[in-house]
């Protein structure tokens, strides 16, 4: 496209930074119909455009950043948590809790907010759960869920944990992201850990999902 807006018969490149691409397909599409660009030049640049749109709607659907949790995020993170605990979907944590486990949350962040988070915990037999996982219920379904898991995933494999699990209620999502379906029988760590005291423990209705590592290598 350079090379055309070097030609006298077409728009300055100056004047084409400060126009739309949709501004830019209305220039293009008059010069063609006046006889100033061929057919080939017009379609070579609705394609660029076509391209160019697409990225641009790609990145404004994933402007968003997973990293390392820090002090700064607490508040945030409590937000988050408490949100979701009284959906159901978590258990609460403590303020604490998260301060001293900082090291082991990840979070989303969307224009400087934060916008999802999970934590990676790790037993001492070197078994990982992912735990806390939530997205704001405003942007959900945009791969903020996954982009948070596959974070911890990579902590995880960096750690040469060779398993994580999760318990969920949300089975369908974790199998889209590589994890089968156990049992919570296999996971004596969690069942002595959290369940033993869980006042659902009888009825409880979250479904174990386990992540090995052998697997994807």
């Amino acid at each position: 496209m350079e090379n055309l807006v070097k030609d006298s018969n077409f728009v300055l490149l100056d004047e084409l930074k400060q126009n739309t691409l949709e501004e830019i397909y209305d220039k293009v599409i008059t010069l063609n119909q006046s006889g100033k660009m061929s057919k080939d030049d017009l379609d070579t640049i609705t394609g660029a455009l076509v391209t160019l749109n697409q990225v641009f709607l790609k990145q404004e659907k994933a402007n968003f950043i997973v990293r390392q949790a820090t002090l700064a995020d607490v508040d945030s993170l409590m937000e988050m948590i408490e949100y979701w605990a009284k959906q159901g979907q978590n258990l609460p944590r403590k303020r604490n809790d998260i301060i001293r486990g900082i090291q082991t949350f990840a979070v989303c962040v969307k224009d400087e907010q934060v916008v999802g988070c999970a934590c990676l915990y790790v037993y001492d037999s070197g078994l990982a759960e992912i735990r806390s996982l939530g997205v704001s219920p405003v942007i959900q379904r945009q791969g903020q869920g996954r982009a948070i898991v596959n974070y911890l995933l990579k902590r995880a494999s960096k750690m040469f944990i060779q398993r994580v699990f999760v318990l969920t209620r949300s089975p369908e999502f974790f199998s889209k992201v590589g994890f089968q379906k156990t049992v919570i029988e296999a996971l004596p760590e969690k069942i002595l850990k959290d369940c033993e005291n869980c006042p659902k423990r009888a009825e409880c209705d979250e479904v174990a999902y386990i992540y090995n590592m052998k697997d994807h290598q």
